[in-house]
């Protein structure tokens, strides 16, 4: 691999950690000072951001974009991962900033190589190796430095938000795990903007695209723009790109960025503060992702 090449993969993977970084704390703003609802914006996001992309798919091939609906099999596992992968990991992450704030949603959700580990050594009926038993107690000690700062009889963050936030990264791991065949066969585009479309619709149900709620201003509109077209959209294409410059594993090692691009944002936008225990805890969590990295698969 060339150095310019890599270079520039490297750069390319760590743009879409910092737009996800970003919109989380443009979702906090979002939710905390104009009262918008959580769900309204995923529901909202993945419909828009689903029908791009499957846009930009037709007009590739309408022929390879159907494709996957003709195998009855593979269209059920699609319908499985829109709902229990995309839209819960979206869900779930976005509601744990509701109820919390963005670095603390996004670093609770990045336990998730952790929940990885701990399903394959339940499924494979084996003991996690040297490496994953300290990923796991390095997560578990930042988990508890982060929510209680070290003092076990309280609490930082409600326990509302850490269920929310660990329900995140137990989306995510299915996420990651889950649409592996589907992808090989059938390309992410397809199987994401699909995943996209159907979760969106999936909670349109509950709550309704139409059913805004909040106070808007030019900054809020420029705020879920830019959540829709640059943090999700965009995004995954810049981030597929990397992909094929660097390879999944490196590519996936630099979008590791995103926790700490939205503790970056929230402390210079939202004039958030965080103690050393939280940086301590971060950092732990952070440590275990990078552990873990080399076996895990892409957000």
């Amino acid at each position: 691999m060339e150095r310019k090449t890599f270079i520039l993969g490297a750069f390319l993977a760590l743009l879409p950690g910092v737009l996800w970084g970003l919109s989380g704390v443009f979702g906090q703003y979002l939710f905390q000072q104009r009262g918008i609802s959580a769900e309204w914006l995923v529901t909202t996001r993945l419909l828009i951001s689903g029908s791009l992309m499957l846009i930009i798919s037709f007009a590739g091939s309408r022929q390879k974009t159907l494709a996957i609906f003709h195998d009855k099999k593979d269209a059920g596992r699609l319908l499985i991962f829109a709902i229990f992968g995309l839209m819960a990991v979206q869900l779930t992450y976005f509601v744990a900033i509701a109820k919390s704030n963005a670095p603390t949603a996004t670093i609770l959700q990045y336990v998730f190589p952790v929940m990885i580990v701990l399903y394959t050594a339940v499924r494979g009926h084996k003991l996690p190796n040297k490496k994953e038993v300290v990923a796991v107690v390095l997560a578990m000690v930042g988990i508890f430095l982060l929510v209680t700062h070290g003092n076990p009889g309280t609490l930082s963050i409600t326990v509302e938000a850490l269920v929310w936030g660990l329900s995140s990264a137990v989306a995510m791991a299915f996420y990651t795990m889950y649409p592996g065949s589907l992808q090989k066969r059938w390309g992410s585009p397809v199987v994401v903007g699909w995943g996209m479309l159907f979760g969106g619709i999936a909670l349109n149900f509950y709550h309704p695209f139409w059913a805004f709620t909040g106070d808007v201003d030019l900054m809020c509109i420029l705020m879920i723009a830019f959540i829709i077209l640059f943090a999700t959209f965009g995004a995954f294409y810049i981030y597929l790109v990397s992909v094929t410059m660097i390879g999944a594993t490196y590519a996936s090692l630099f979008a590791c960025i995103e926790p700490l691009a939205s503790a970056f944002f929230s402390v210079v936008g939202l004039n958030l503060v965080f103690n050393y225990m939280d940086w301590i805890g971060a950092a732990l969590i952070m440590i275990t992702m990078f552990l873990l990295s080399w076996k895990t698969g892409e957000k």
